[in-house]
């Protein structure tokens, strides 16, 4: 039955052609046929995901953006309860965030996702990307809240992994270094791959700096001194922050 359901639907061979067509990097092609579903066959299965794959092409691959939003907005509003709804809100978002610099708006769209669809597969990314339009839009507590959920709720997931360094650096901008300098501590800890244990360190050290404790400072400085990048800056701050520790 579902076999002769797909057969019967009219725009199933178009779909299939357009993806092809994707694969082989035949774009006007594929968006001509993604079009076409959307537009000629709005009642076919086929239709949320044509949507979403035109709101790739327009925003990913010919970056026009608001003609991406109009296929995204277009399937959240036709399609409400299709699978694909959630994936074109996200989709919303990061446009309304990276490329119209519009926290709040792409805020409103990811808590969207976690009212309407709690169940969406993509919900580590929704959080990750909230806790950057929180932080972004200067809200601080539900910047940190977000960034929580996603390491207590999904702790093997990439994005969780980024949420810490988040953390840990909003954090330190926010002149928490107490907080900052458990957050770069717990890095540290996890951290396996030189690049990041020497960043964490500098965390840590920078946190030190911040709670004037300048002799752990120093001790933190000392020991990246072999480490990081640049020796010579790193042996220029030790300096200063030993003629800083002999004027107290």
């Amino acid at each position: 039955m579902l076999f002769a359901a797909a057969c019967a639907d009219p725009a199933r061979e178009r779909f299939e052609r357009a993806e092809k067509e994707l694969l082989t990097q035949k774009m006007e092609a594929a968006l001509a046929d993604y079009r076409h579903i959307a537009r000629d066959h709005p009642q076919s299965r086929y239709a949320p995901a044509a949507l979403l794959r035109q709101g790739d092409l327009y925003g990913g691959y010919y970056r026009n953006f608001p003609a991406a939003l109009e296929a995204y907005e277009s399937l959240v509003y036709n399609y409400p309860r299709a699978s694909e709804a959630p994936r074109a809100l996200l989709k919303t978002a990061e446009i309304h965030l990276l490329q119209y610099i519009d926290p709040s708006s792409a805020a409103a769209d990811l808590e969207r996702i976690r009212k309407e669809f709690p169940g969406f597969e993509g919900e580590d990314e929704t959080l990750f990307l909230l806790a950057r339009a929180y932080g972004a839009a200067g809200e601080d507590e539900r910047q940190a809240a977000a960034l929580a959920e996603l390491t207590e709720r999904f702790p093997k997931s990439n994005r969780a992994a980024e949420g810490r360094w988040m953390m840990a650096y909003a954090l330190l901008g926010q002149r928490r270094y107490a907080d900052a300098d458990r957050e770069f501590r717990k890095l540290l800890y996890l951290s396996t791959e030189r690049e990041a244990v020497v960043q964490a360190r500098w965390g840590v050290a920078q946190s030190l700096e911040g709670m004037g404790d300048l002799k752990g400072a120093i001790a933190q400085y000392e020991t990246l001194r072999a480490e990081a990048g640049d020796p010579a800056y790193v042996a220029e701050k030790i300096g200063r922050l030993k003629d800083r520790l002999r004027k107290r």
